[in-house]
């Protein structure tokens, strides 16, 4: 039955984050993406700090923490607003199959990080699935005609990809910090809050999420990413959470069919092919793991239901 609670978590939060192409695009309809972040920010905060309360944890425990630990999150919370930042632009301009793509090859990444920051040993089967991810990248900038690039706009899927590196990066990092996940995840969106903040007032200005920005600024900050870190944390914490982690990748798959329900996004068969090839990759990379990029003792700390 434990098992079973597990699943539930998994699948909560694959169900959950299929929405967050479809909400960056009618959040961002009044705002840019520096102003839609910010305000996603500020709310993940409220969210994960009302939600630790309730978990057990007190107030002093939440918010006064040792300057190591502070500035190792400050690295997690700089990747993770690098992240979306550079997801919602992506959504915002270029087509949303395509930048799925681009999204979810993080997989890849991990493990090529792994192997050059902390010399882990590749497996036969991350070999074979960073090939496969690679080809899913080539295909999806060039709609399957290798000689050229056909995408509108490729340089916004290099940035895109750019961000996924800096997802990558977090996750690895995040194995070698032993952080309470209620602590990290708090400070991880105080300080994305503060690097958002940062670029909005630089390139952009304050604007309060209202009229049909509203609701899904509401939605993005609270649901899709303040809680259900929280319920992903929990689903991590299973004895066979690698395996469960393979869920994850129904995600996109639910991604693409909001996409294309809501805002009739062109139907590339190239970029449905690249979209089942990161796929495989990822779950290639990651059933080749003992142990999912971001569990590890961080999930020690957890607080039992």
């Amino acid at each position: 039955m434990t098992k079973y609670k597990y699943i539930i978590y998994a699948f909560s939060c694959v169900f959950i984050w299929s929405f967050v192409p479809s909400i960056a695009r009618f959040g961002q309809k009044e705002m840019d993406h520096f102003q839609y972040l910010f305000w996603s920010n500020v709310l993940s905060v409220l969210a994960v700090f009302i939600v630790a309360l309730f978990m057990g944890r007190n107030w002093k425990q939440l918010l006064c923490i040792p300057l190591p630990v502070m500035i190792k999150v400050l690295i997690l919370g700089a990747l993770d607003c690098f992240f979306y930042l550079l997801l919602y632009y992506g959504y915002s301009i270029e087509n949303g199959v395509a930048v799925l793509v681009i999204q979810y090859s993080w997989p890849l990444m991990i493990i090529g990080l792994s192997f050059f920051l902390f010399k882990e040993k590749l497996s036969i089967k991350q070999i074979i699935g960073i090939g496969i991810g690679f080809m899913a990248v080539v295909i999806t900038f060039t709609k399957g005609n290798i000689t050229e690039i056909a995408v509108e706009h490729p340089e916004v899927l290099l940035l895109v990809f750019s961000g996924s590196f800096c997802f990558a990066l977090l996750s690895v990092l995040s194995r070698q910090f032993s952080i309470d996940p209620y602590i990290s995840t708090l400070w991880l969106f105080i300080f994305s809050t503060l690097v958002s903040a940062v670029f909005m007032f630089s390139f952009s200005s304050i604007n309060l999420p209202v009229g049909d920005s509203l609701i899904p600024t509401l939605l993005n900050g609270i649901i899709l990413n303040g809680v259900s870190y929280i319920i992903w944390f929990k689903a991590m914490s299973s004895p066979d959470s690698h395996k469960i982690a393979s869920i994850l990748f129904l995600s996109p798959i639910l991604s693409m069919m909001w996409i294309i329900l809501f805002f009739g996004d062109t139907f590339v068969s190239a970029y449905v092919i690249g979209l089942g090839l990161v796929i495989i990759s990822g779950l290639l990379c990651i059933r080749s793991n003992n142990q999912l990029p971001g569990q590890g003792e961080m999930q020690d700390d957890l607080i039992e239901d």
